[in-house]
């Protein structure tokens, strides 16, 4: 393991879709001033499917930690959540850590209605290319649960004090592109934090409470 890593807890971050590294630096910034080795992990959205990605995430981290680690933590957003369960189902993923700390910010975990409502309009099937199919909901289905071995926090954003969302094209409660709803997991239920959807995974109050997560603080 590398220096940076030593006697602190090693968190990936991964951004979603249509994104990029250099988004991630403030959130990494944020992290490394609370105490976390925390280092970004970027993806070809349009180029590569779910497997793609977690096998380069699975290569990243090798290259980067070496031996196994007690504690990992990932940090997500949108459709980097499902870049991270793709990664948690790989079997050497239990060889690179033994227990996980998974804090995922507004991730499509049920698929995405709204890029189901989109597979017929040819803009966005060129603009998210691979991702088009990948967050359909009967795609993501296929990803199963995360492993006993992972802790989960799941922090979804939307409208406070409604049952309306940003958009209506979303069913519920949403942040404009995710539904709250199509965030939770078996036995996880999503905490509200509010808000749209692009801007989530920059604001002070919802990194702080991923970075107590992280760090074990609850």
């Amino acid at each position: 393991m590398v220096a940076e890593a030593v006697n602190k807890i090693p968190v990936v971050v991964i951004h979603g879709a249509l994104r990029s590294q250099a988004g991630l630096w403030p959130i990494v910034w944020y992290l490394r001033r609370h105490g976390l080795a925390a280092r970004p992990f970027g993806y070809q959205t349009r180029a590569h499917a779910l497997a793609q990605h977690a096998e380069r995430l699975e290569g990243f981290i090798a290259g980067w930690l070496g031996a196994q680690v007690p504690v990992l933590g990932i940090l997500t957003h949108s459709m980097g959540g499902l870049v991270a369960r793709a990664y948690l189902a790989r079997a050497t993923a239990a060889t690179q850590s033994r227990r996980q700390r998974v804090v995922m910010l507004a991730p499509p975990n049920q698929g995405a209605a709204l890029a189901a409502s989109m597979q017929g309009f040819p803009p966005f099937r060129w603009l998210y290319g691979r991702a088009a199919d990948e967050l359909l909901p009967d795609r993501v289905a296929t990803l199963g649960s995360p492993p006993v071995s992972a802790e989960l926090l799941v922090l979804a954003g939307g409208r406070h004090d409604s049952e309306v969302g940003y958009t209506r094209r979303i069913a519920g409660n949403n942040d404009g592109l995710v539904g709250v709803a199509e965030t939770a997991l078996p036995g996880v239920v999503p905490e509200f934090v509010g808000g749209v959807h692009s801007t989530l995974q920059w604001r002070p109050a919802v990194l702080r409470r991923a970075a107590r997560f992280l760090a074990g603080e609850g």
